[in-house]
Formats: structure tokens, sequence, C-alpha cells
């Protein structure tokens, strides 16, 4: 896995990018169906409560949105934010907004299959706040929930072919 977080103070206001990725030995089409279904996020995410659909439709579309519940152990109050899809390149890329500690933030998901194994990328980008410590808070809570996101995804997707072999044994 690896993660960056990068501010540049040269200009301001400019935007925070943090940005994490993990190798996942499934196929793009395994890693999509389980990362798309949102009702399901809680069973590999340990950071979320609930994933709760408010667009009345598809989810997975542009204008789409779903609100999402956070436990105690991300933030020391319990979190809830909304997230906009903003485009959907079906198996390839999802692109969210929505606000990030009171920061507009834009949320982008890769998925690039290498043969059997897939590669998530997840990168947040957010204007930067007229604080240096709210800036830091926003970038480093960020950067936790990406890692812990993603170690999350690969575990929940890797171990569902050791249950299902076990089931069959």
């Amino acid at each position: 896995m690896r993660t960056l977080i990068s501010f540049d103070r040269v200009r301001s206001p400019v935007p925070i990018r943090v940005s994490s990725a993990i190798e996942i030995s499934a196929t793009p089409q395994l890693v999509w169906e389980v990362f798309t279904d949102i009702h399901r996020w809680s069973d590999w995410n340990p950071l979320i409560i609930e994933v709760t659909s408010v667009s009345g439709g598809t989810i997975w579309a542009p204008g789409g949105a779903f609100v999402m519940r956070y436990k105690t152990d991300f933030t020391p109050i319990q979190a809830t934010t909304r997230s906009f899809v903003q485009q959907v390149l079906p198996g390839r890329r999802i692109v969210l907004s929505g606000d990030v500690f009171g920061s507009r933030g834009t949320m982008t998901y890769d998925f690039t299959s290498y043969g059997p194994k897939t590669v998530v990328s997840a990168t947040e980008v957010f204007a930067e706040t007229d604080s240096d410590y709210r800036n830091y808070v926003i970038s480093s809570t960020t950067q936790r929930l990406l890692t812990v996101l993603l170690r999350g995804l690969k575990n929940h997707i890797e171990n569902m072919g050791h249950k299902s072999r076990g089931a069959h044994a």
C-alpha cells in the first residue's frame, strides 16, 4: 500500500491531495461488484456503520447520492457525510464529491486490472482551509480513512475465496 499526502503553500489556496493504492488478488469484475454494493460497505470497511442511498434511483450514475455514518474510531464524534456521484466508468472509475469536515472534496476511485489482480487507487482532493491545523487534521484523517478503507476492501475480497472454498470442503 502506498499513501501520498501533499500540500503546496506557494500558491493560496491550493488543493490538498491525499492518495493511496492497494493491489487486490481478484478480478476487476469482483472488486467492482463488491465496491459498488454500498449497502454492504460496513461488511468490509471497519469505520462505516451504514451507508444509505438518498438518490431514490440508481446510485452509481451522475446525480446519485448516499449518506455514510462513521464509527467514532474514525473521528472524535460520530460523523455523517453525504456523497454525490459525479462520474461512473463501469469497472474503471468512480468520482464522488462531498464535504470533508467543512471543506468541499472530490474522491476518485480507479480500478486497474493486472492479469488476475486489480489495483484500486483512491485520491481525495479538497480545498485548503485558512488554518494549517485544520488542513493537517483533514489530510491526516483522510489518509487514515483511505488506508483503512482499501485494506478492508482487500482483506474482505481476498478472504471471500477462502470462505467459499471452506464451505465446499
